[in-house]
């Protein structure tokens, strides 16, 4: 089941539904029908040192951080 983010027109509150099937999203706050559906930005894993990991990977030479470049084979290309 797909999570999407609204935001209610109503009372402004902003929130996270699971979707099931063709259930009609409302607010959690007010129960409010008119909502919008909010553009979420999708997460990306993050090294120790607030890199991304594979990145750092490629940049030393370690390849690209499939498990078939361990060696650095590809050489990040």
């Amino acid at each position: 089941m797909p999570l999407y983010e609204f935001k209610c027109q109503e009372c402004g509150s902003q929130f996270e539904l699971l979707m099931r099937g063709g259930e009609p999203p409302c607010c959690s706050k007010c129960e409010s029908a008119r909502v919008e559906k909010l553009l979420s930005l999708t997460a990306a894993p993050i090294s120790a040192n607030g890199s991304l990991s594979r990145a750092d990977r490629a940049m030393d030479g370690g390849g690209c951080g499939r498990p078939q470049c361990a060696s650095g084979g590809c050489q990040g290309l």
